[in-house]
Parts: C-alpha cells; sequence; structure tokens
C-alpha cells in the first residue's frame, strides 16, 4: 500500500492537458478556456447613460436646488433646452452646448459635450424644455468606455471554467466560438455476476447495479464526455471484451473484481489487455483496493465494488485527473477547515475519508460524521454533503477539533 497523498501525486502526475477545440459560445457553458482570451475593444465601447433621463454637461446644473436645501424660491430649478431625442442604439447629431440637455434612455450613447446624466425622476418638462430639480456632477449615472475592459486587456485567463458571467463576457467580447480544452472520454465498466441493470429482471441472490450509473454520472458531472460500456461478467472473456470497447477512451473507470477474492479478475485481465499497474492499494478507509494503471496515454482505475468505496475513490482519484486533462489550475474538490460539532472515534492505520452532514454553516462551518459510515450504505451519500478527513495516525478527534473537510457536492 501507498499513502493517500502519494497515490494522488501519481495520478495528477500522469494526467495531461487535452488539445484545445472551437466550441460554439451557446455550448460553451461549463467547459475549460484553453487560452487567455483579450479583448479586441475597450467594453463597453463607448460612453453611455445608466439611467433613463438627461444628458447634460454638469456645470450647467450647479444652481438647481438639491434635497438637502430648502427650495423656498432662493433658487430657481434650472431650464435646459433639449435638443434630441437619444434611444439606446442611436448616435448623437450634434454636441451639447451651454444650456442644452439631450433626453436620453439607458444604454444610448453619451453626445458630445455631455458629462453627466440626471435622471428623469429629478426633472419636469417646461415649456422650453426641461426643468431640473438636482445638480448632478460629472460622470454621475454615466458609464464610461472602457470601464469594463480596456482593449488589449485580458478578459479571461486559460483554466477560466465557464459559468453563465465568462459567458457572457465571451459575448461582451464579441466571440461566437470559444477555444476550449477538449472534454475527456471516460469509459465505465461495472463488473460482478451478482448485478443487474435497473429494470432487468433480478435473480435470487442478485443486486441493482447503482455504481455503472452513478459513476457515469460523476464523470459527467465533472465535466468528461461519458460512456457506459455496461457490465462485465466474472470471466476473462467478458472483461475482455469490455476492455476492448474501452480501449479509445482517455479514461477507462471499472468498478468491482480489484480486490483479492478468487472471483476478483480486473487486476489479471487488465495485465493481459495492456495496462501497466502504477499502484494497486492505497492506506485509505474505504477504498484501500483502488487500482491505477495506463495504458499508453489512458489512464485506467479499478475501483471497490462496494457503491460509497467506489464513489468516494472516484472523487479523490479519477475527478482530479479528469480536472488535469481539462487543464484546470486546481484539480479535485474545493476544500476547506471545519468544526467538528461531535466527537470521532476510529482505528488508526489509514486516512480516512468519513461521510459528513454540515450541522452549521457559519460564521464558523460545523460539521459532524454521518452516522453509518459502512461502504455499502449508499444512503450516506445521498445525505452527506462533506468528507471529513481523519489522518492516519489519529484514533480519537473531540468535539470542537479543527478538521479539513473536502466538499461531495461543489468544486
Amino acid at each position: 500500500m501507498i499513502e493517500y497523498k502519494d497515490a494522488l501525486a501519481l495520478v495528477v502526475s500522469a494526467a495531461r492537458t487535452l488539445p484545445a477545440e472551437m466550441v460554439p459560445l451557446a455550448r460553451a457553458l461549463g467547459r475549460t478556456l484553453a487560452r487567455d482570451i483579450k479583448a479586441r475593444e475597450d467594453i463597453p465601447p463607448f460612453t453611455k447613460a445608466t439611467m433613463d433621463g438627461f444628458a447634460v454637461r454638469a456645470a450647467d446644473t450647479g444652481q438647481a436646488p438639491t434635497a438637502a436645501r430648502d427650495a423656498s424660491g432662493a433658487h430657481s430649478p434650472v431650464e435646459l433646452r433639449i435638443i434630441e431625442d437619444l434611444p439606446a442604439g442611436r448616435l448623437a447629431r450634434r454636441a451639447l452646448g451651454p444650456g442644452q440637455a439631450a433626453r436620453i434612455m439607458t444604454g444610448a450613447p453619451l453626445p458630445p459635450g455631455a458629462d453627466a446624466v440626471v435622471m428623469v425622476e429629478d426633472t419636469e418638462r417646461s415649456g422650453l424644455g426641461v426643468l431640473l430639480r438636482r445638480p448632478v456632477r460629472p460622470g454621475d449615472n454615466i458609464g464610461l468606455a472602457g470601464e469594463d475592459l480596456k482593449k488589449g486587456e485580458t478578459a479571461l485567463e486559460r483554466g477560466a471554467v465557464l459559468g453563465p458571467a465568462e459567458i457572457g463576457m465571451l459575448a461582451a467580447a464579441g466571440l461566437a466560438r470559444v477555444p476550449a480544452v477538449r472534454r475527456p472520454t471516460v469509459a465505465v465498466i461495472a463488473t460482478g455476476d451478482e448485478i443487474v441493470e435497473p429494470g432487468k429482471k433480478k435473480g435470487r441472490g442478485q443486486i441493482r447495479n447503482s455504481n455503472g450509473p452513478a459513476l457515469t454520472a460523476m464523470a459527467a458531472r465533472a465535466g468528461a464526455d461519458a460512456r457506459y460500456l455496461g457490465i462485465a461478467r466474472d470471466r476473462n472473456a467478458s472483461l475482455a471484451v469490455k476492455l476492448a470497447r474501452g480501449r479509445g477512451a482517455d479514461v477507462l473507470v471499472l468498478s468491482g473484481g480489484v480486490s483479492v477474492g478468487d472471483h476478483d479478475l480486473v487486476k489479471e485481465e487488465l495485465r493481459s489487455g495492456g495496462v501497466r499497474p502504477v499502484f494497486w492499494k492505497v492506506r485509505i478507509k474505504p477504498g484501500k483496493p483502488v487500482f491505477f494503471g495506463r495504458r499508453g496515454r489512458q489512464l485506467v482505475f479499478g475501483l471497490p465494488g462496494n457503491p460509497t468505496s467506489a464513489m468516494v475513490t472516484f472523487q479523490l482519484f479519477v475527478e482530479p485527473a479528469i480536472d488535469r486533462m481539462l487543464g484546470r489550475a486546481e484539480p479535485g474538490r474545493a476544500t476547506t477547515s471545519a468544526v467538528l460539532a461531535g466527537e470521532i472515534v476510529v482505528k488508526p492505520g489509514r486516512t480516512q475519508f468519513l461521510r459528513g452532514l454540515i450541522v452549521d454553516r457559519g460564521p464558523v462551518l460545523r460539521v459532524a460524521p454521518y452516522d453509518d459510515q459502512r461502504s455499502g450504505v449508499l444512503r450516506s451519500m445521498v445525505r452527506s454533503r462533506v468528507l471529513i478527513v481523519v489522518p492516519a495516525d489519529v484514533a480519537r478527534l473531540d468535539a470542537g477539533r479543527e478538521v479539513e473537510v473536502i466538499f461531495m457536492d461543489g468544486r
């Protein structure tokens, strides 16, 4: 057996960022940017109104009464002459001169000579044009050209995961197609004579195959092109057929058959199929018998058959490999520190990843272990939100102790 951190380092070092491909912007959500994107022009490209109202020269509004002053007649409202209307998308035909204003809508380019906008709520129409009830200062209610990004400035950096805001920024930068890292293909194979697919007739002594659907879903959620290849039975010939089908994938994941039983044939068949072992067995719980190997550029993982062990080891090892292939800067799930809401007592010797509940989110994150840590209890994966990390040399953690946690439902 090797230590968890050593095993993870071997996995991450074996993964390589995949080549880039051009993706339509409408299909780029969740993809990873393959190169830096620079603004091709100022964003916004012109100074614009951010409120409906009147574009003015701020100096012309100085005599208008303010809300803090008594409008008893000591000062009269300022009256300006309207010279044109500017809806969004229309350029002004002339510059503002002294005593002039332009009616303007949100988003419309500011006319030359104007340096502020008076909100429509602070005005009233007059015979000449508009009465201003409140003065403005230069820059009020306007957005400057390039205030978001200057031409040539980096809009997004390579490795950014494209969410809605990033998609919006790329659209503002004028990109209809995006250079994104190719999504890795992940082929998933479940193994065992005892498992039956959902919807199929189940015999005595058989159980439903949860690992195949769950691991395929985890691969898709991680950003991969996930392909489920079905069940390989506990026979070399059946395993060989499935392994041949998965040969073209960037990552091959098998669940079950990696322990030491008479019918655990996966490691043997992987070697026969040209997979070079990197490690087998890691000093962790759950998931000790996890296997990792390589077949050319393909990364191959043999995960335990128990549902929680398979899902935990997928998160600990397969997801960081997918992240590295996608070019993400920080592979693996987000981690943080938390405070235990109750004590933990374990047998030392292996790094343990206990499924945990979030008891309180703040100001200090408080967590507690799920009450049933058996590796066959899939419900613990449904209800838990974190993995509580217990170091290999620790037998007891008291309530109030600070611990490291790995988030299970966020990146």
